[in-house]
């Protein structure tokens, strides 16, 4: 169950439960703004099923998808998804002042895929293969960095090509404080955000 409570402050609000291997990024501390509206939930297609029947009459916007995480660290995802994302609002440029600044698009990733990161390159290895990416800038996912090594956007066909495994991934809006129904969802990762 959720033992081993670890509470760690810095630049994101991490709540580590170990013994359960689930990982909780509060996307606050330099970053926050809001009190945080929306989660993104990283599970089973049948956790974060249960979890959209959990939270029905607590939604005001879902969106189901499936993604690839590598090492915990790099997350690759269709471009269709982060188009979707951006246009709720939460894609997020991170700046020099280390504060985030709305994203409303990303350039094509049919061709070459884009690599956003804090540390980007025009390269990277995937799965034990190199492959050339456009390099681009330091965007994230809601108002926290979730993902140390960044975002590989693909398209489809390049998203089918990649040897790993896939994760559910479902972003919420909530007509309540997220942080309160936490508790009541199924996850292996979760993410506190603010949607506008």
């Amino acid at each position: 169950m959720k033992k081993g409570l670890i509470i760690t402050i810095a630049t994101l609000c991490v709540i580590g439960l170990g013994a359960a291997g689930v990982f909780v990024a509060a996307s606050r501390g330099l970053f926050a703004h809001n009190e945080a509206n929306g989660l993104i939930l990283y599970g089973s297609d049948q956790q974060l099923g249960e979890d959209k029947k959990t939270e029905a009459d607590n939604t005001e916007y879902v969106y189901q998808t499936n993604v690839k995480i590598v090492g915990d660290n790099l997350m690759i995802i269709r471009e269709a998804d982060m188009n979707e994302f951006c246009k709720v609002g939460i894609v997020n440029f991170i700046n020099e002042k280390e504060e985030c600044e709305p994203v409303t698009e990303i350039a094509s990733a049919q061709n070459t895929p884009l690599y956003y990161a804090k540390k980007t390159k025009s390269s990277i290895t995937v799965a034990g293969k190199a492959m050339n990416v456009i390099a681009g800038k330091d965007y994230i996912i809601g108002n926290g960095r979730m993902f140390a090594e960044g975002y590989l956007v693909v398209s489809d066909s390049v998203y089918k090509d990649i040897q790993e495994e896939e994760t559910g991934m479902m972003v919420m809006k909530l007509n309540k404080a997220a942080d309160q129904e936490i508790g009541r969802c199924q996850y292996k990762l979760v993410q506190l955000i603010d949607i506008p």
